[in-house]
This record gives structure tokens, C-alpha cells and sequence, in this order.
């Protein structure tokens, strides 16, 4: 008799649990993004990692659920699903919008004397914790045209008014997200800034001041393309980061 197949985890939706994993890597994503950008990146990196994509209400599977636009809410949720996965040593990987989320996790564990991750890497955003302009007050056409200049949207999706509709409120709420300011409060753990050396809206020069944030090692790293280097550089971002998750769980290349 076939085995029934366990439910799919709407947090976790691609993972593949590794019993004999030394590390796992939670991936935050970038403003409307998903765990899909992510397929793949699980058999590029050391055996003894297992790949933790986040899959956040309002895209994907879980695109009629409202997305959460205020962090508290948004990590408040999230705790309580990462809880049980955090009894092995972790790292994370965030993206943009997601760099906020991971570096808001770590301080707030950090606040409750709480196990940190062995290291975070931080891709694809300026430092959270200096102010920048909200564009929470942009009108549609603004912020459409917002989201075409930043070249991460699917063409078809401005194609299609009804699809647009469909997932303007998500991208909204992601970039509440996206601007919140963080406090200056730095973590006790190694972190890796990067950038694209075409990045219109993250200069690479600007990666510095993610140093304010960590009291551990700090490196920067810059790769070949624009704020989407993630599907453009795919291959030496993966790279980089096996270095980084070697460096950070020297068990890895045992």
C-alpha cells in the first residue's frame, strides 16, 4: 500500500527535511516574490544542508491569503513556524525585502538571549537601520511604474489588469515591509553584504553601512548585474554562497 504523501507546509512548501543535515538556510524573499526563484538551489549547495524557503501569505499557493504589510504582525506570524526547525544550527539568506525580515528575526532573538543564526547573508538592499522615503503614498499609476523600473515583475502581469489587480495589494504590503527602518541595534552574529555592480537603487559603495549592524565578521561582495543578479548570476551567487556556509559550519566540508 502507497504511503499517503505528508501535507504540503504553506510556510515551507519546497522543503525536503534532511534528518542528517548539519545546517539549514531560511530564504526570505524579495517584495511579491516566492519560493519558486529558489528551485533548484537545494542540490547546489554542500549535502549537509537543508534549503528552507519561506513562502509568505499573498503569492503562490498562498496568493488569496492577505499579506502582512507591518513587521511586527509579519515576524509574530512567522516565530511560531520556524520554531520547530531551529534545533539545528541555521543561517539566513535574505533578499531585499527579505534582508529585513531575517535582520529583524536576529534582533529580536537577540533581545531574549535566543540562539542567532551562524551567519546572515544580506542581498540586494541597503542598510535597514538609515532612513529612506516610504512609497506607501505612491498612487497606482506611480507605483506600477515603480515596480516596471525595478524589472522584477513578469511582463505578462502588467499585461493582464485583472492579474495586476490580483497581486497589487501583495506588492504593496511588501514594500511597507521593504521600507521599514530597523533600529541601529547591531547582532552578534558574521554578515555577508551584496549587491549588483548595475544596481540603480543599491550602490554597491553603500554596502558598508551594513557593517553598523554586526558586531561579527563582515565582507561584501558585488556580482555582475542589475537588483535581480539572483536569476542573472545565479551560478556565482551559489558559489558564493557554499564559500560562506563553509566558512560559517566548517562541518559542511568535512
Amino acid at each position: 500500500m502507497t504511503r499517503p504523501s505528508a501535507p504540503i507546509h504553506p510556510w515551507f512548501p519546497t522543503r525536503q527535511p534532511n534528518p542528517s543535515a548539519r545546517l539549514r538556510v531560511f530564504c526570505l524573499p524579495y517584495a511579491g516574490g516566492g519560493v519558486s526563484i529558489y528551485n533548484g538551489w537545494g542540490a547546489a549547495l554542500p549535502t549537509g544542508v537543508e534549503l528552507c524557503a519561506i513562502q509568505l501569505p499573498g503569492r503562490e499557493r498562498r496568493i488569496l491569503e492577505p499579506a502582512l504589510r507591518e513587521m511586527p504582525a509579519l515576524l509574530d506570524a512567522l516565530e511560531p513556524q520556524l520554531a520547530p526547525l531551529l534545533d539545528k544550527p541555521f543561517v539566513f539568506f535574505g533578499y531585499s525585502m527579505g534582508t529585513r525580515i531575517a535582520l529583524a528575526l536576529a534582533q529580536r532573538w537577540q533581545a531574549r538571549g535566543a540562539p542567532l543564526p551562524l551567519g546572515m547573508v544580506m542581498a540586494a538592499a541597503n542598510a535597514p537601520h538609515r532612513h529612506r522615503p516610504s512609497r506607501g503614498e505612491l498612487d497606482d499609476a506611480g507605483f506600477i511604474q515603480l515596480l516596471r523600473s525595478y524589472e522584477g515583475t513578469p511582463a505578462m502581469v502588467f499585461e493582464h489588469r485583472e492579474l495586476l489587480e490580483m497581486v497589487l495589494p501583495t506588492l504593496r504590503a511588501d514594500f511597507a515591509i521593504a521600507d521599514t527602518v530597523t533600529p541601529a541595534l547591531p547582532v552578534a552574529c558574521p554578515l555577508s553584504a551584496w549587491a549588483g555592480e548595475e544596481d540603480p537603487y543599491v550602490p554597491a559603495g553603500d554596502l558598508e553601512h551594513w557593517r553598523e549592524l554586526t558586531t561579527g565578521e563582515f565582507r561584501t561582495r558585488v556580482f555582475p548585474g542589475r537588483h535581480f543578479f539572483l536569476r542573472t548570476a545565479r551560478e556565482p551567487l551559489l558559489a558564493a554562497l557554499r564559500e560562506e556556509l563553509v566558512r560559517w559550519c566548517p562541518e559542511l566540508g568535512a
